[in-house]
């Protein structure tokens, strides 16, 4: 929508959101973009009615051996809740700030553990050692029997209908314990005549369909050609009472890791996108927008095409922010980046700058393992562990409501909320370019005091915040236009509320 603002010049003064709802989008045609969606925000997640920079992340625990953590999770049994983490051959608990103590087992040939909470017991399997348990103290061995099994190439476990099923790796081979039994003899599954696209089983997890665990909960079974097996029963010896439901087609799984619950659902991380199963099952998978990651199914694409085969993809929930994350390793070991999903609005953005191999929940907390033998608690303070974070945003582009007008862009004026004075560097884009800031100033220092941290009388406290709107000087002529703005700092919150443009227009061609 125009106000006109009068004048001799005939100006006129638009106004635009960065992405109250729509959130990062990665399609190659912009043009059909909403001027309230945003066309990237990496760093800044989009809010309700703003997006705002991402909190940072600071070091938890370090001697987690000496290269990658590759696993992480919560172990929680009563009231008992501690962090554990696996790198270099061995297994720490990581409960506590600051350096790991003696290792609760080691000598281990691979660090990418699979595991459950069962029975008051943490099950883990890795495909190469023998499955373990961990009972809130001690870590020790499991002994799962079975015709033909070697239970070191267990590699995948899961919980379902108060069993332990278990992924026997490189096969189409599922095994199976009794009725809440940690150990013992297995029954084994073989589901080579039902995959009719062969290859092997990648992973197993449980669909409650009706939004909590029940009698009408499945099965599922996913194999590395994208087959899903549903299968319906609580007993796979007892013909009566299990039955395979249907197989379905999804993209091709990606990494082991692949699935997340999401609320009821079960997302697949596939090479179509995040896929629940609730919109592909019924339909087949060439059906539209049956992905989650639709709206930025390029960006995902480019990114299993590049990195797909790659250790690292994993989904995490992490309620305390609404958010999902998906992380994408960039260099297995090295670098990541992640897709993330506001829970509320279905809004897109990506994270850059947190290196994560891998993710878990402790306390309620986010937590990643890192390089380095370290685990990093993220979601807090304004810093990436002491560096800054550099936030960029583009805004999608507007045609202020005259999509055949001529306009000459003269001003803008981004409407920002910060606890400070941040210093943005700002780009006008016309009709569709891809532009950004050459430089960035950086806001650095020693930041505010926080609550319940810095000591009294020692800190200075941040200031309340504020409305930060100053016109700025832009030079651009277009049908349509967009503001990029990039933020680097390490002392600051800032959201992006809104943006207002004053402009010339001219003629209809």
């Amino acid at each position: 929508m125009l106000t006109p603002l009068g004048g001799a010049a005939g100006r006129a003064l638009g106004r635009s959101t960065p992405a109250p709802t729509g959130g990062w989008n990665a399609r190659d045609s912009l043009a059909d973009m909403a001027p309230d969606h945003a066309v990237q925000l990496d760093n800044w997640f989009p809010q309700t009615s703003n997006v705002r920079i991402r909190r940072g992340f600071a070091q938890h625990a370090s001697g987690v051996g000496a290269g990658a953590v590759d696993t992480l999770f919560e172990f929680a049994a009563g009231i008992t809740r501690k962090l554990l983490a696996a790198g270099g051959g061995a297994i720490f608990e990581a409960t506590a700030a600051g350096a790991v103590g003696a290792a609760l087992g080691s000598g281990f040939a691979c660090d990418r553990w699979q595991h459950v909470q069962f029975g008051g017991y943490a099950i883990l399997v890795n495909g190469a050692d023998t499955p373990r348990k961990f009972d809130g103290a001690t870590l020790t061995t499991t002994t799962i029997t079975g015709a033909g099994l070697t239970a070191t190439n267990l590699i995948a476990v899961n919980e379902f209908k108060s069993r332990l099923f278990f992924v026997e790796k490189d096969t189409l081979n599922a095994w199976y314990l009794g009725t809440n039994a940690i150990a013992g003899a297995a029954g084994k599954l073989d589901f080579s005549t039902f995959c009719k696209l062969g290859g092997t089983l990648a992973a197993m997890g449980t669909w409650s369909r009706d939004g909590g665990a029940g009698a009408d909960d499945v099965a599922v079974f996913v194999t590395s050609m994208g087959e899903a097996l549903v299968f319906q029963g609580s007993d796979p010896a007892d013909p009566n009472d299990w039955a395979l439901t249907g197989v379905f087609r999804i993209g091709a799984p990606v990494g082991r890791r692949c699935l997340m619950k999401l609320g009821p659902d079960l997302v697949v991380i596939t090479a179509d996108g995040f896929v629940p199963l609730s919109r592909v099952l019924p339909v087949d998978r060439g059906a539209p927008q049956f992905a989650l990651s639709d709206r930025i199914g390029n960006a995902v694409n480019a990114a299993v095409r590049d990195s797909g085969a790659r250790f690292g993809w994993e989904g995490i929930v992490y309620p305390k922010a609404e958010m999902a994350l998906f992380n994408v390793p960039a260099a297995a070991g090295v670098t990541a980046q992640q897709f993330v999903m506001n829970l509320a609005t279905g809004a897109w953005c990506r994270f850059t700058g947190m290196n994560a191999n891998c993710w878990a929940l402790g306390a309620d907390d986010l937590y990643f393992g890192g390089a380095g033998g370290k685990v990093y608690r993220a979601d807090t303070g304004t810093a990436d562990d002491g560096a800054t974070i550099v936030a960029d945003a583009k805004s999608a582009f507007t045609y202020f409501g005259a999509a055949g007008r001529l306009k000459r862009f003269t001003m803008v004026r981004p409407n920002l909320a910060s606890d400070g004075a941040p210093v943005a560097a700002l780009d006008l884009n016309v009709d569709f370019e891809d532009r950004a800031p050459v430089s960035i100033p950086t806001l650095s220092g020693a930041g505010n005091a926080a609550w319940d941290v810095t000591g009294w009388d020692v800190g200075e406290w941040g200031d309340a915040a504020q409305v930060v709107k100053d016109w700025l000087g832009v030079t651009g002529v277009g049908y349509a236009a967009a503001l990029r703005m990039r933020i680097a700092t390490d002392v600051l919150t800032v959201s992006w509320q809104s943006t207002d443009w004053l402009f010339e227009p001219g003629g209809i061609l």
